[in-house]
């Protein structure tokens, strides 16, 4: 029974996991086809999950996402680790004072977790509180991928398969150091239409006292509104940026 129930426990973490990292709500048939479960399966575990709040159903669209009761695991499990002193209005602030989008994202085992945005040109592919990306195709990602040490990048490397999501997309792991490098070197971190052909954007870390980062604040838009070039230009408003919000967290760099 144990067996079983432990089953039921793995695959409903499944579910969870694609949700989480799809950047829109899914179909039935498309976790199905995500997960590999069959489609009864599917539907059994779907019904277990939203009857918990964990998964949400659109009656209209017939479509899934993340539920309300999973948000609120993650931000109180967020808000234990101080990051509650970077509120809604800092966002909105570099936005004013940037012209773009806005997320804040902290690294959860191999993927970064977006934990508040603000978002002034609406975009499909535009970043969710909760959603998730993977580290070595975006700006934040790779952000946190240059703060590890050598084991910790190893690890991650050995772990992970470097898939191509775009032309931009960095597939060799010698290729993905030599641009940990340059990020360390110049503080901020580039996606360059790396993990969607349409988004550009630039990220800088947020760091603490121990000069550890705890968080990246990510400036990005859409290449129909702004190209790599120009969002590059924000570069020195972000750095200003993320120090201010990094003296919260005891940094004096």
């Amino acid at each position: 029974m144990r067996e079983v129930q432990s089953s039921i426990v793995e695959k409903c973490v499944t579910v969870i996991d694609v949700l989480a990292r799809s950047p829109g709500a899914l179909t039935y048939s498309e976790i199905s086809e995500a997960t590999g479960f069959n489609k009864s399966s599917t539907h059994r575990l779907l019904s277990i999950l939203v009857g918990q709040d964990l998964v949400k159903l659109d009656e209209d669209s017939k479509s899934y996402t993340i539920g309300s009761r999973l948000i609120g695991w993650a931000r109180a499990s967020w808000q234990k680790i101080d990051l509650k002193l970077i509120e809604d209005r800092d966002l909105q602030r570099i936005s004013a004072e940037t012209g773009l989008n806005v997320a804040l994202a902290v690294r959860i085992d191999n993927s970064a977790t977006f934990i508040r945005t603000h978002v002034v040109h609406p975009f499909q592919l535009a970043v969710k509180i909760g959603g998730q990306s993977e580290l070595f195709c975006t700006a934040v990602g790779k952000l946190f991928l240059a703060h590890m040490t050598d084991d910790e990048l190893d690890s991650y490397l050995d772990a992970v398969d470097l898939e191509k999501h775009t032309e931009n997309t960095i597939t060799n792991a010698d290729d993905l150091r030599r641009d940990l490098v340059r990020i360390r070197k110049r503080g901020y971190a580039i996606g360059d239409r790396e993990e969607f052909w349409q988004i550009v954007g630039i990220a800088a870390p947020v760091i603490d006292y121990d000069n550890r980062i705890v968080a990246a604040i990510n400036v990005w838009s859409p290449t129909k509104l702004a190209s790599m070039d120009e969002i590059k230009t924000r570069v020195p408003t972000l750095l200003r940026a993320a120090a201010d919000l990094s003296k919260r967290f005891g940094s004096v760099i």
